[in-house]
């Protein structure tokens, strides 16, 4: 089987000759790999890769920010074209927001280093991520007049589609909940938004998943065979927000997106860290075809899932 007919069949819980792999990689751990155990192919970002590495492991994370977060340059080769090398059967890639446009503007403060994202939000180096420092959302009166990016570029995913023919595109997207509590408002200030002026967060999240599906839409037809959509529910043993709260809010534009994935020919994964087990039959009903990660150490467990839906 290839890549792209093995995962199409698990989906579909059809035999396959093998367990298809995924793999998320770090680009740090990318540059590494490129250094220690197998080159890129391509000869430019091996070079590249390969001096990164080296110039971090110098300090580590006493580096400069700079150094810090320059791999993350190679984020988009790291989980497409280099993932495939390592024999991952599915290459991530994304429209619009992949690490050539992410940053749309960069300036010094007397705190270093600061960088606008394209949500409109100010990022700095922490560690070896951008972590968000000033969020574009104030106030819930941001959220009705909040703009959405343009995520209209897919040529990142039509350039995979036309390289590696037989591989399994992947095209990542977003889910409501995460990008809003982590990358637009803060969380706290967004939880409490929820329970304070529940109509106001609806109406931005339905304007949240019309902008969500119309990328999913576009994306499958740049050439993805799965659009993965990002969104983090779990923390350790418990949801971050009721279930309750998760059907009313986050699950109708989840389906939103899942029945236009469906629609456009395509396969639907999620994305979601920490525990999920009271949200699985929740997902299971929307039509969801691939969960990706199942975490035991956040207390979900494997044997009672695949009891309860192991055969949808």
């Amino acid at each position: 089987m290839t890549s792209r007919e093995r995962v199409l069949a698990a989906a579909r819980g059809e035999p396959v000759d093998r367990v298809p792999v995924m793999f998320w990689v770090n680009p740090h751990m990318a540059c590494r790999l490129m250094d220690d155990y197998q080159p890129a192919s391509d000869r430019r970002v091996d070079r590249w890769g390969r001096f990164l590495w080296r110039r971090f492991q110098r300090r580590g994370q006493d580096a400069t920010a700079l150094w810090r977060g320059l791999p993350l340059l190679l984020s988009d080769y790291a989980n497409a074209e280099y993932a495939l090398q390592l024999g991952a059967d599915m290459g991530l890639t994304a429209a619009g927001a992949n690490a050539g446009n992410f940053v749309k503007a960069i300036r010094w403060s007397r705190q270093g280093l600061r960088l606008r994202d394209p949500f409109g939000s100010e990022r700095a180096i922490g560690g070896i991520y951008l972590d968000v420092v000033n969020p574009v959302i104030k106030s819930v009166e941001d959220l009705a007049g909040y703009r959405f990016p343009d995520f209209s570029d897919d040529s990142p995913i039509r350039r995979l589609r036309a390289a590696c023919p037989n591989a399994c595109v992947v095209a990542e997207n977003y889910g409501v909940q995460d990008i809003s509590f982590t990358q637009l408002w803060t969380m706290e200030q967004f939880m409490l938004a929820m329970m304070d002026y529940p109509e106001e967060v609806m109406a931005f999240f339905q304007r949240f998943g019309d902008w969500s599906v119309e990328i999913a839409r576009r994306s499958v037809s740049a050439g993805a065979d799965v659009i993965l959509i990002y969104d983090d529910y779990g923390a350790t043993g418990r949801t971050q927000i009721s279930p309750k709260m998760w059907r009313a809010f986050t699950l109708p534009q989840l389906r939103r997106i899942i029945d236009a994935v469906h629609e456009s020919g395509a396969v639907a994964m999620l994305h979601s860290c920490g525990y999920v087990m009271p949200l699985l039959g929740d997902l299971v009903d929307a039509g969801l075809d691939i969960l990706q990660s199942f975490q035991p150490k956040a207390g979900n467990d494997l044997a009672e899932a695949v009891a309860a839906y192991g055969d949808r």
